[in-house]
């Protein structure tokens, strides 16, 4: 099972993490969606999930802003409680005040203590400190990246950027997702490398881009997509999104993969 983790039910329009349960539904990928929403924005949330058929099992904190420390235990006692050897926990968006970026740290840790995979699309540089736990998946942007690697005034070409997240592997990391924004993104792991443009498109709304890229990849590699094939995928769904008032509906998608074309990126080339 998948479960996909929000801390912030006000990033985007439902949260990064519901987003990727909503992606992964799509795709015929199963999950379940928890974290710690505030009852304010639950309802929404709910009705959203529902009308998918999308399990859910949030936590809610008290009327305070700041997220207590009982309530983030609340969170790892559910997981600790359901969670099953090969299952994946996707740890996704910006944490609620209160939640200090080192509660990756906890979540990945009783992750991998349950033998299952951990995903993460966090803007924080804790991502680094959890690569000895060997993720399966990290998407930054190009930005984060260049933020984890304390270049962020840095001018950095794409090659760069492959090699930094080629160093993230070598690190521990199975695979590096990285955004590049109207550019495209490119896939990084022990193996390969790839990276292709995204279609040009007219922007409506790029809200939920992010999660579309990272669950359809997702999806892919539930699917066993050779890395190429699942780049092309993520790509053209992430473009549809952002040329759609939110999520894409993969209506369209098919006709933008035909036009994303991969470029093989050796790490000799890279650096």
């Amino acid at each position: 099972m998948i479960y996909t983790i929000t801390l912030d039910g006000t990033e985007s329009v439902m949260g990064k993490g519901v987003d990727v349960s909503l992606i992964l539904k799509k795709l015929g990928v199963d999950s379940i969606a928890t974290g710690i929403i505030h009852k304010t924005r639950e309802k929404k949330i709910d009705t959203e999930l529902d009308k998918a058929g999308i399990s859910h099992a949030f936590i809610n904190p008290s009327r305070s802003r700041k997220i207590s420390a009982q309530t983030q235990q609340e969170l790892l006692d559910y997981l600790k409680e359901n969670l099953q050897m090969g299952d994946t926990v996707v740890v996704a968006g910006k944490f609620a005040t209160g939640i200090d970026p080192a509660y990756l740290i906890d979540i990945a840790t009783l992750t991998t203590k349950k033998m299952g995979y951990v995903v993460v699309d966090v803007p924080y540089a804790t991502a680094m400190d959890i690569l000895p736990l060997h993720p399966l998946l990290i998407k930054p942007n190009k930005q984060e990246l260049k933020d984890w690697f304390e270049l962020s005034d840095k001018s950095l070409s794409n090659e760069h950027l492959i090699n930094l997240a080629h160093e993230m592997v070598a690190d521990g990391a199975d695979h590096v997702l990285l955004s590049l924004g109207k550019e495209g993104a490119a896939i990084v792991n022990l193996m390969h490398a790839f990276i292709a443009p995204a279609p040009e498109v007219d922007v409506v709304d790029d809200n939920g881009a992010g999660a579309t890229l990272l669950a359809t990849f997702l999806a892919g590699i539930t699917k066993n997509y050779a890395p190429v094939r699942n780049l092309a995928d993520s790509i053209a769904a992430a473009t549809d999104t952002v040329q759609s008032e939110w999520l894409t509906d993969f209506e369209k998608t098919a006709d933008l993969q035909r036009q994303v074309i991969a470029e093989k990126i050796s790490f000799e080339k890279a650096q």
